[in-house]
């Protein structure tokens, strides 16, 4: 890893970018509150905002460390005190799993924020554009960081780079040729659904009315459950999530078809009442389920 006098010739930040921001932190000491304000206001409608901000307690210890880290930005002292610190920062966002496309856009809303500070707050448009080229350049050491820390954390194998990546990518090739497989079986279910459904349809020509409709209806709800399988493979094939409110859902229609097919037996009021009571369990977890995926 590179010294933190070599990351700043790297950048070009010189002696004279270090006083031109201190000179800046009387400015932005009185943007502080404002800038966390309108950083919580950026970073919310991230879709995975809400795993790292749960409650209000960990949300202002966060802003506390917020407006640290900003003010530190314009402290004037960028020695090996402020790296190691920007060293700690980095590996707390690895160590929480923030994805790396969410701290490049959130210092992308900090360059913005600085550089409105600049224009509203210097007069003099040379001395503003100085000053913003000398944010822009601590700006770029300070995602440095962040990003190395990623790259560290990547770096650790148990056997080596070149095995792990051909092991992963050999499992990702199984588990999607199984994915595959499963379709292909669900489709072929599907098939043999319909014609349970046929032979239903023909109890209600031959005159068993009952049956043939409750029959049919269980057969309908096989192979609504076997759609809904089919769409969910499908959507996770194409990259999307697990869904397991689907295998509840389908939990719940086989035991309402067991309910349907307990009352064609006439099985006993315990039996048939205990299939409900299980009816409603899943009910209440589907909900539950619903409940969390919505928040």
């Amino acid at each position: 890893m590179n010294t933190p006098s070599q990351i700043k010739t790297h950048y070009n930040f010189t002696n004279e970018d270090a006083s031109r921001l201190s000179r800046l932190r009387p400015v932005m000491e009185r943007y502080k509150d404002e800038f966390v304000v309108e950083f919580y206001d950026y970073v919310r409608h991230f879709e995975e905002a809400h795993k790292f901000f749960k409650d209000a307690e960990t949300i202002k210890r966060h802003q506390d460390a917020l407006k640290v880290w900003f003010i530190a930005l314009f402290g004037g002292d960028y020695g090996e005190l402020y790296f190691k610190e920007l060293e700690k920062a980095g590996l707390a966002h690895v160590k929480i799993s923030l994805h790396a496309h969410y701290v490049n856009a959130a210092f992308h809303f900090v360059k913005s924020f600085t550089l409105g500070v600049i224009r509203k707050e210097e007069t003099d448009a040379e001395a503003g554009a100085e000053a913003g080229r000398s944010i822009e350049k601590i700006l770029d050491i300070n995602l440095d960081c962040f990003t190395s820390s990623y790259i560290e954390e990547e770096k650790k194998f148990f056997l080596s780079q070149k095995v792990e990546s051909y092991l992963i990518q050999m499992a990702n090739r199984f588990a999607h040729g199984l994915n595959i497989v499963l379709v292909i079986g669900l489709v072929f279910l599907g098939v043999m659904v319909i014609g349970l459904f046929t032979y239903d349809i023909i109890h209600i020509l031959d005159g068993d009315i009952e049956k043939g409709l409750l029959s049919s209806l269980g057969s309908l709800l096989m192979l609504w459950v076997v759609i809904e399988l089919m769409d969910t493979e499908i959507k996770h094939l194409k990259g999307g999530k697990f869904a397991i409110k689907v295998f509840i859902s389908v939990a719940l229609v086989a035991m309402i078809r067991k309910i349907l097919v307990a009352s064609l037996r006439h099985d006993a009021v315990e039996a048939q009442l205990s299939l409900v009571a299980a009816v409603a369990v899943l009910g209440v977890i589907y909900w539950l389920i619903s409940k969390a995926e919505a928040a």
